[in-house]
């Protein structure tokens, strides 16, 4: 791997060629695996349209120019017989308490990435995810509350009156798989991809370049073998050397400008203790 290599530098010239690799990387494996072969399936300008309008969003320029040319693929990295997926429940369960798992976890597995055109139920339970979520971490014995939205009230409906407030004023999460969310058009700044499980959320990459460069890092040829001294043994990163991807794997969260987000990332971090500030930062306490 050459690390000097430099990434298109225009977006669409770049997601062009995460798709020409990532394809030509899926079809030199086994052809026993699940994802030999694989094709990202595109949206048209008009389908993307028709989404917004449907769901009333509205995705950022990355976000668009990404499900123009990627979307999503047509196969799955895991072998569906050993998905956990068909278990049968182990418990009776009412018909309300079924709709709810379902809303949360459709009973199917969903695309790598997302389908937007296929997928509807898994679209919407994301969608909803996140207000859900912050509620339920705010209302439950988590008693989670951002010190941005000043002395926590004493009623359940009004914390929510205040983060709803809050919530839709801020760049809207929109999902790509799993529980990873990108931002909206909404605000400047940074606009990273994000991991959410209420206040517990973290960044899985500054940007989606970032993500991209990170989620298939194995298909792009990006990642070196290191030997870690003090526990005496092997790993694997991305390999270093490559100007931007050192320049975005060496960005300090303290000095990231997230909107509104940001005071979320960090919920967890306290003075003095160790806490996470970048991919190749070191976790060194504040002084």
């Amino acid at each position: 791997m050459n690390s000097q290599i430099t990434f298109p530098e225009n977006l669409t010239d770049f997601l062009y060629w995460i798709k020409t690799t990532t394809e030509a990387f899926w079809l030199s494996v086994p052809k026993d695996e699940p994802i030999y072969g694989a094709k990202w399936l595109p949206l048209t300008d008009q389908q993307i349209d028709e989404l917004e309008l449907k769901y009333s969003i509205q995705f950022g320029v990355e976000h668009r120019e990404f499900l123009k040319i990627l979307h999503t693929i047509d196969k799955h990295y895991i072998n569906e017989e050993e998905s956990d997926d068909h278990i049968e429940m182990q418990y009776e369960e009412t018909e309300e308490q079924r709709k709810k798992r379902e809303f949360w976890s459709p009973p199917y597995r969903p695309s790598y990435f997302y389908n937007w055109i296929t997928e509807k139920e898994w679209i919407e339970s994301r969608l909803a995810w996140i207000d859900d979520f912050y509620i339920s971490d705010i209302l439950g014995v988590n008693a989670s509350w951002l010190r941005s939205w000043g002395p926590r009230p004493e009623s359940d409906n009004e914390k929510i009156r205040i983060f709803r407030e809050w919530y839709h004023k801020a760049p809207r999460l929109l999902p790509i798989t799993a529980h990873t969310f990108l931002m909206d058009h909404n605000g400047q700044g940074l606009r990273p991809v994000l991991s959410v499980y209420g206040f517990d959320t973290i960044t899985y990459g500054w940007n989606l370049r970032h993500y991209l460069l990170r989620e298939f890092d194995k298909e792009l040829g990006l990642t070196a073998t290191y030997y870690d001294k003090e526990y005496q043994e092997e790993f694997t990163d991305l390999i270093m050397g490559i100007p931007e991807l050192d320049a975005l794997q060496k960005i300090r969260l303290a000095d990231a400008d997230i909107p509104y987000w940001k005071e979320v990332i960090t919920y967890y971090d306290h003075p003095g203790k160790p806490s996470w500030q970048g991919f190749w930062v070191d976790w060194t306490p504040e002084t």
